[in-house]
């Protein structure tokens, strides 16, 4: 009988064994990265999710830096580049990488990026505690909770588990697993009684919604818009500001917080480990200007998300006032990740995408 690792004797030597495992191709996509691990100061070499989210966040911070530092931006689009970051920890060769809360802690405990402080970082201590992460401060917040067509569905939805209604059987939706839906799933998993080495709940549960409930998969942000204006989809997992610019392009849909909780998506760059002292150097300044309260402002206006600074909060113009957040609200999402382990769902992230694609999708 295999012995099942018990993941709270989870150090950090087995986490590297396990992390080790998730692909010997890992380093070969170490080639993927071009260039010298020894560039100049003057280039600033970052790792970034392409789309609107990359045009917003250039326009907004990318090519002011380099205005005002004389420093060149080279970017590489594409998601999924934790492989890549890990295999050239040694002799890296890209400076910041866009993470969320889960795979910065993630790549942390490898030692692969660099913690965030204080004395290199001087606007993170103007950033709410909520969005301060050890590897990363997020330059908006964006809240994940429930799309939800109101012109079909004319009772209130309150909780998660809304989504397994039969009234909606073909007309609910589930995020693409490499899109949102693994964070998504360990949610469900874990409000189900589940953790990342009991998946069982999780995993039942998805099947149900898919076998049963005849869920479709929403892949990404602009087919998920689409799905909602068609009204093929009444009822998904999406983003707040999503489901509003939705609801401004004619979608019958409104934002809707779980009871259980919402969920909170902490974006930023994060500064990739051991590169030289003057990249790194230039790295922390980078960064230091995604907290900036004007920067994060005009950030917000492009996304409609709200920002993480508070002095930025607290000077929304008149015309963005919704997006202020009390305490309260703040306290509204994120409350099941906090229970997150992400050591361990980094751990098993390879067993748990074969049971998904064996047992949810392909079942």
């Amino acid at each position: 009988m295999t012995k099942k690792l018990d993941l709270r004797q989870l150090d950090r030597r087995q986490f590297l064994t396990h992390a080790a495992g998730m692909g010997a191709g890992a380093a070969a996509m170490a080639a993927l990265g071009g260039g010298s691990a020894q560039a100049a100061a003057n280039e600033l070499r970052i790792l970034f999710a392409g789309g609107t989210w990359q045009k917003w966040f250039n326009d907004t911070f990318g090519k002011p830096f380099e205005a005002s530092s004389g420093a060149k931006i080279i970017w590489k689009m594409g998601l999924g580049f934790e492989p890549l970051v890990i295999a050239q920890r040694r002799r890296p060769q890209w400076d910041l990488i866009h993470q969320n809360q889960n795979t910065s802690s993630q790549l942390g405990a490898l030692d692969a990026v660099a913690e965030w402080k204080e004395e290199n970082i001087p606007n993170l201590k103007d950033v709410h505690p909520a969005f301060r992460y050890p590897f990363l401060a997020g330059k908006i917040h964006t809240p994940y909770g429930l799309a939800v067509n109101t012109k079909r569905i004319k009772r209130p939805i309150t909780k998660w588990a809304d989504l397994w209604d039969p009234e909606f059987a073909g007309k609910v939706a589930f995020p693409k697993w490499v899109w949102m839906g693994q964070e998504v799933f360990h949610a469900i998993n874990q409000l189900n009684g589940g953790t990342p080495d009991n998946v069982g709940p999780g995993i039942g549960k998805l099947k149900d919604l898919y076998k049963t409930n005849k869920a479709q998969t929403i892949n990404n942000v602009e087919h998920t818009h689409q799905m909602l204006l068609e009204e093929e989809v009444w009822i998904c997992p999406h983003f707040g500001a999503r489901t509003e610019k939705a609801a401004k392009a004619g979608a019958p849909v409104e934002f809707v917080i779980p009871e259980e909780g919402g969920l909170s998506f902490i974006f930023n760059t994060s500064i990739v480990n051991n590169r030289p002292k003057d990249s790194m150097e230039l790295a922390h300044k980078f960064v230091n200007s995604t907290l900036d309260p004007e920067n994060q402002i005009a950030f917000s206006r492009l996304t409609g998300y709200p920002p993480t600074n508070r002095q930025a909060m607290s000077n929304l113009p008149a015309d963005m006032k919704k997006l202020e957040m009390s305490d309260d609200d703040v306290a509204k999402f994120g409350k099941i990740q906090r229970n997150f382990d992400y050591l361990a769902m980094f751990a098993f992230r390879d067993q748990i995408k074969a049971r998904w694609d064996k047992e949810v999708i392909g079942g």
